[in-house]
């Protein structure tokens, strides 16, 4: 028989009318008693109906070989009739025996009402009688209306997660909170004693989403703890069928913000908890399972921001850097990729994501020199070793953007991925560091001027962007070139000033520009547009007069770029703004008259991933990897003083260092970026901040500038105890910052 599955219950037609005096159901059968005579109806495999067949029954019938029944009970496939030893007038109704029970529960009025009352052992007992149970947990916080019933794997789930929230946080209120965590988790181990996947519904899943919101999941978390609560919890989630699964997916992909960040954050809590206690991944595979759920749907609904999910801890607590080379390296059979934290990069913060680039790059790098030196085949000759183990690039500085880019052609895919080292013609500078870290800062500055044609900036963010201007006028191969360029300094460590908006590493990373990008880079342009998205009257087409075109400026001429086939006749309207938002944002920022920014874009990033194809960059977000390429200006000079280190004679307490201290703090906050990039070679931080500066101070003399070795981020500081006098001399040195030549 086809049943038709209904979500919401059903009136029985045929016993409209009758006073049904008890009722009984079973697996697929049901019971219905009226005045002592039984009404049977459902499936009848096993004879359960108790008509003496074994015919399915759609509808009720009386049966009349049973009457005067009293009692009524349904087992999954057994029907069992209690009749009365007396007489029983036919038309005489017997009424119930025994009042309606339904199970325990617990909302918020309830919980209140019982907390204010004072009645702490009231509480306690209903605390207990609904904890010990997951049914009663299931019953609880549910909605008065309807959507209590509406519960299926495409429907609600039929809780108030708002009231399971609210009721929770009253618990901070209570004087005898921990008394009350303390029975919870006892009631709570009870409860699931009793689980059993096989038996478990629909209804049977929202223990998943209202238990998450007990304090004990998140406050205080210890290993004791974690195996009370979140050890039960996560087993039980991680064994029910692939069918339930899809619907707890669903379930979590309709949450609101705050319940979804609930759900991360304590399985964040768990992992955390056994990070912290030394516990390998494969002791947290089903936390990161579970993890790596929550993740994949919120990379498709954009929930909550990334930065949740990252854990902090993962950098100090280990060694992230040693990790990640075992791991890429293979160095224990025995293990695999799984078996290390540095697997799960969702849990990894964008620093923590740049120290696994460097290694990665580092590795790359330590292959190709032992490569290069193998097939050489002159192992006797050490010059002739030491000289190929690098990318050697030279250029004039009179010339120093022409010759990078001539040159850049013609080295090798196998050259870019050896150590670069750059001399300038006629400037006795060996390259340590320095050398590199100035050639970027220069060649970066010179070709992003209009009259290399490849980039325009705009006026009023002084940020650039591709130019978009014909390729016979900007050849597209220059953007390739760029791209390595780009690549090449970051994959040997060096910060490049590249003032561009955060949509490029979008683009990058291949995620779609938004008109929060084009704000950036174009304020006023991308104003008039939110304007038009922020207008709430009706005449749109009166007031903004605009068409699906746009008109852009190449080499001075006007040109109209139509947003959609025949757009120049298509008026903007109230109800397709937000339509010609987007692709006036898509045209201005993705691809320009002709499809030229598309093309220059492209060849660009083809470049920057040819040097730098690393199976970590997907994982960045956008400002992490604009933080890894460009720095970040994340300044905490109090910080910076602090981890400065010392060394001969110079100590925190040194007459010298007292007056260093006291002349940068006298420096305004542009002489201090200054001041860093003639330090550093950049006036940005590394993406881990001030600590990956390892910034040192070692004595000089006492008639001389204070001088700076960029290489090595080292200062050669006058030993001088006039802080007037250092002040002065200190401005001297960050005026004259550029120069490749020897100290």
């Amino acid at each position: 028989m086809k049943i038709e599955k209904r979500p919401n219950p059903t009136a029985i037609s045929d016993l409209i009318g009758s006073h049904v005096t008890r009722i009984a159901a079973g697996a697929c059968h049901s019971i219905a008693i009226i005045k002592g005579a039984p009404y049977p109806f459902g499936l009848n495999s096993s004879g359960q109906l108790g008509n003496g067949k074994i015919m399915t029954q759609s509808t009720p019938r009386k049966t009349d070989d049973l009457d005067h029944v009293t009692g009524v009970y349904a087992g999954y496939h057994q029907t069992f009739f209690v009749r009365s030893a007396g007489t029983i007038e036919q038309n005489e109704i017997v009424g119930p025996s025994c009042p309606v029970k339904t199970p325990s529960k617990i909302d918020r009025e309830t919980f209140e009402k019982l907390m204010h009352s004072g009645e702490k052992l009231d509480l306690m007992a209903l605390l207990e009688s609904v904890f010990s149970s997951l049914s009663c947990i299931n019953n609880s916080f549910l909605f008065n209306d309807e959507r209590r019933f509406n519960v299926s794997s495409d429907r609600s789930h039929g809780i108030d997660l708002d009231q399971v929230m609210e009721t929770f946080m009253l618990f901070d209120e209570s004087p005898h909170k921990k008394q009350f965590m303390d029975l919870i988790i006892d009631s709570l181990s009870i409860a699931f004693s009793s689980w059993n996947p096989k038996l478990l519904s629909v209804e049977g899943l929202r223990v998943f989403l209202i238990l998450p919101w007990l304090p004990v999941f998140v406050e205080n978390v210890t290993t004791d703890s974690l195996m009370r609560v979140h050890v039960p919890l996560v087993e039980a989630m991680c064994s029910i069928n692939e069918a339930l699964g899809r619907t707890l997916e669903t379930w979590w992909c309709q949450l609101s913000t705050r319940h979804f960040r609930r759900m991360v954050t304590v399985f964040k809590a768990a992992i955390r908890t056994q990070l912290l206690a030394g516990k390998a991944p494969v002791n947290c595979q089903k936390y990161l399972h579970i993890m790596k759920q929550l993740f994949t749907i919120n990379q498709s609904y954009h929930i909550i921001p990334l930065e949740t999910f990252y854990i902090d801890e993962m950098a100090t607590a280990l060694c992230l850097k040693n990790e990640y080379f075992q791991m890429i390296m293979k160095q224990d059979p025995n293990k695999t990729e799984q078996d290390y934290w540095t697997h799960y990069p969702f849990l990894l913060n964008g620093a923590a994501k740049g120290q696994l680039l460097f290694v990665e790059a580092g590795v790359c790098q330590r292959v190709s020199q032992h490569t290069a030196v193998i097939s050489s085949g002159r192992f006797w000759d050490e010059d002739y070793i030491r000289e190929i183990q690098y990318c050697h690039l030279e250029v004039r500085r009179e010339y120093i953007v022409a010759d990078t880019m001539n040159k850049l052609p013609s080295m090798s895919d196998e050259d870019l991925r050896k150590p670069l080292k750059v001399k300038i013609a006629g400037e006795e500078a060996d390259d340590a560091g320095g050398v590199r870290k100035e050639f970027f800062l220069i060649v970066m500055r010179k070709i992003l001027q209009p009259a290399y044609g490849m980039f325009s900036e705009d006026e009023e963010s002084h940020l650039v962007w591709f130019s978009g201007l014909p390729h016979e006028y900007c050849e597209r191969e220059q953007f390739h070139q760029l791209g390595r360029l780009v690549g090449l300094a970051v994959y040997n460590s060096t910060l490049v000033p590249f003032p561009f908006p955060l949509a490029l590493y979008k683009y990058i990373l291949a995620i779609p520009p938004t008109l929060e990008d084009l704000c950036e880079l174009s304020p006023t342009e991308g104003k008039s547009l939110q304007s038009l998205l922020d207008y709430e009257g009706n005449d749109v087409e009166d007031v903004f007069g605009l068409t699906f075109s746009m008109t852009i400026n190449v080499l001075g001429e006007p040109k109209t770029i139509e947003l959609m086939p025949g757009g120049e006749e298509k008026p903007v309207t109230y109800l397709n703004r937000e339509e010609y938002v987007w692709n006036y944002v898509r045209h201005r920022l993705e691809l320009g008259y002709n499809n030229e920014i598309a093309e220059q874009a492209k060849q660009f990033r083809k470049g920057f991933c040819d040097v730098l194809h690393s199976r970590v960059l997907l994982n960045f977000q956008p400002r992490e990897l604009m933080e890894l390429v460009v720095g970040n200006e994340n300044y905490d000079w109090n910080e910076f003083r602090d981890l400065v280190i010392y060394k001969g004679e110079y100590s925190p307490s040194h007459a010298a260092i007292q007056a260093f201290w006291k002349a940068f703090f006298a420096l305004d906050e542009n002489e201090r970026k200054k001041f860093l990039q003639f330090l550093s070679g950049s006036t940005r931080l590394p993406v881990a901040g001030m600590k990956e500066l390892n910034a040192a101070i070692q004595p000089s003399s006492s008639e001389s500038l204070p001088v700076a070795h960029t290489c090595f981020n080292l200062l050669d500081l006058p030993n001088i105890s006039d802080d007037i006098e250092m002040l002065r001399r200190l401005r001297i040195s960050i005026e004259h910052t550029e120069g490749f030549t020897l100290v």
